[in-house]
């Protein structure tokens, strides 16, 4: 599911990104690993908006969800609980010979997420992950149509920002962190039926008093 949100999510943006005047640019929104763009045969990494995932995070307060589901047949299923996960993504603009473009193509992306901060195939711009969630070969098609992603600008340090991007080895680009959540991933099987507990049978014993 972590690339199907992240596909969402760069799809929407480039949708919008293309719907404003002025730009040629060969490729708008990209997903590709940013601690690449200073090696070698980087050209699909140069001259666009670049989402990165640097970090999966799962959301505890969701751990306590129930295991048990009664079935229609009247058995009750047992499942282990989906984990719900945050994503943390890193927009960053990599355009090295126009640093004016890169400030305006970030505050297009700031934009565009202040505007809409929660997708969903119900307010998709884009027919990609509706194609997939109807597709009945695709393993993940009942998550895909749950899918709701909401998005947070997320505030970093100076001392946060230096560890992000001495880990990434290379230099600082105009960039912004969001906190996409929340994200669910479930393995689609189940670890046993069982029939429902009806009865609670009581059996009363009395006290031996010997001493």
């Amino acid at each position: 599911m972590i690339n199907h949100a992240l596909e969402f999510l760069r799809t929407e943006l480039d949708t919008y990104i293309k719907s404003q005047p002025g730009h040629n640019d060969p490729r708008y929104v990209s997903l590709g690993n940013v601690a690449l763009i200073d090696t070698e045969n980087n050209d699909a990494l140069r001259n666009t908006l670049l989402i990165t995932l640097v970090n999966v995070e799962e959301e505890s307060t969701l751990k306590n969800i129930k295991v048990m589901h009664k079935q229609a047949n009247g058995t009750v299923r047992f499942e282990n609980p989906p984990v719900h996960l945050n994503l943390y993504i890193l927009v960053t603009a990599n355009f090295p010979d126009n640093y004016d473009n890169a400030l305006i193509r970030l505050s297009q992306a700031i934009r565009f997420f202040q505007g809409k901060r929660v997708f969903n195939l119900q307010n998709a711009v884009s027919n990609s992950l509706k194609i997939k969630a109807s597709d009945p070969d695709e393993p993940e098609r009942l998550d895909i149509q749950a899918l709701e992603i909401l998005l947070d600008l997320y505030t970093m340090t100076f001392e946060q920002i230096n560890h992000l991007w001495g880990s990434l080895g290379g230099k600082q680009i105009p960039f912004a962190m969001y906190k996409a959540r929340l994200v669910k991933i479930r393995e689609p099987h189940f670890t046993s039926d069982a029939p429902p507990i009806e009865i609670i049978q009581t059996e009363a014993k009395p006290l031996d008093k010997t001493p």
